[in-house]
């Protein structure tokens, strides 16, 4: 995420900066001034952003956790069929002898992923935009796999058949949401006509049960220590600052995916990934958690400069209206073209840039520096997820 954001950063705190030169002038800050300043940062309450944070990473735990019972059992399942009918195609053979079982087991690993990333999407603008939680974004939601980028985030998937898998990529989007909708051929047990309607569409498979169970176990592991990291997460006001201006400008990219996903490209849908959700289910999230983030920090920015926060906070309203009104409008049916979809994405980050410019300028005037060269936290060794297999069970 760093890698796409960053350039547009620096533009956004040069530009307050300049914005702030070109304000009228004001008298020179006194010692007493500054202490004041920074004795009302120091006790600015985050309690409510780290309760938000803590109740979201809650949630998306249980729903992993969820999600990876289901896979045990669909993979146990398979293992059986393998150790009863060792000529038997596995996968056949459950579709042939368990079709309702096996849809029935899909839809609710299906319902609980969407569950835990909805969970994730609605903390990702704090977990993205904050320097020491940032990893977690990279390793459940936004990094690329080592065949997309020489410089992806380094971990290791070894799955229960000892196939070891180096920087496979993200958990959501790159591992179980490929694994559990078939849009990548490895990862497809058998292509089936789920919803019966005699031809087989997209998204219509029953998952490869090796790529399967490795990807929610990691998934599970994953969404565990990000828990425990918000959990000992302390908030400071430059994190808030940081959050924001990091994360509002990032929605020409959140548009763009929403332009290739097949809620916008429809048939010509080529891609693996935002087929479970609509990209603007995942941007309204991000700007839930971001404007609850600004709430509990107004009055910070109130006391610097009271007309600042007034812009900041109706910046936000109009965003968030905006982006929902759209939502609102695919939910019920609209499906809008490729080329609507870049101009809504156009118009929704010149409106993101200039919030984030205004973010920017009220961490300025609040006396909070914010470094663009922060090294986010990151383990002392990268992740190794080692799956373990369950014994086989017959489908319940």
């Amino acid at each position: 995420m760093k890698k796409i954001w960053i350039s547009s950063l620096v533009g956004i705190l040069t530009l307050s900066l300049m914005l702030t030169a070109c304000a009228s002038p004001q008298t020179a800050p006194t010692a007493d001034s500054v202490s004041t300043e920074n004795a009302a940062a120091a006790e600015v309450d985050l309690s409510a952003v780290k309760a938000y944070a803590v109740e979201q990473a809650s949630l998306m735990k249980e729903s992993a956790a969820a999600l990876r019972a289901g896979a045990e059992k669909y993979y146990a399942a398979i293992a059986q069929i393998k150790a009863d009918h060792p000529d038997a195609n596995p996968y056949e053979y459950l579709w042939a002898n368990n079709p309702d079982a096996a849809k029935a087991l899909l839809n609710q690993m299906r319902a609980d992923w969407l569950e835990a990333h909805t969970h994730y999407e609605l903390n990702e603008g704090i977990i993205a935009g904050v320097p020491t939680l940032a990893f977690f974004d990279d390793w459940l939601d936004a990094g690329p796999s080592a065949e997309e980028d020489p410089e992806a985030l380094e971990w290791k998937l070894v799955l229960a058949d000892d196939t070891t898998l180096e920087s496979p990529g993200n958990l959501f989007h790159s591992l179980t949401e490929p694994a559990l909708y078939g849009t990548v051929d490895k990862y497809v047990g058998l292509p089936v006509d789920l919803n019966g309607d005699g031809s087989l569409g997209v998204s219509e498979a029953l998952p490869e049960a090796e790529i399967l169970l490795a990807a929610t176990q990691a998934l599970d592991v994953a969404s565990d220590q990000t828990l425990d990291a918000v959990k000992a997460w302390q908030p400071t006001l430059e994190d808030a600052f940081m959050a924001m201006v990091t994360m509002i400008p990032t929605m020409n990219e959140y548009f763009e995916q929403w332009k290739l996903s097949a809620f916008v490209s429809g048939g010509n849908f080529e891609g693996t990934s935002f087929i479970a959700a609509s990209r603007l289910l995942d941007v309204t999230g991000i700007l839930s958690g971001l404007d609850l983030t600004y709430d509990n920090i107004r009055p910070i920015v109130a006391n610097a400069d009271a007309s600042l926060d007034s812009q900041i906070a109706a910046g936000f309203s109009d965003l968030v209206k905006y982006v929902n009104n759209l939502y609102d409008q695919e939910k019920a049916g609209t499906i809008f073209s490729p080329e609507e979809a870049d101009s809504f994405g156009t118009e929704a980050q010149n409106k993101a840039a200039a919030l984030a410019a205004l973010v920017a300028q009220a961490a300025a005037k609040a006396n909070v520096k914010l470094n663009l060269d922060a090294e986010g936290w990151s383990p002392d060794a990268p992740p190794v997820i080692i799956v373990v297999a369950p014994d086989p069970a017959p489908i319940q």
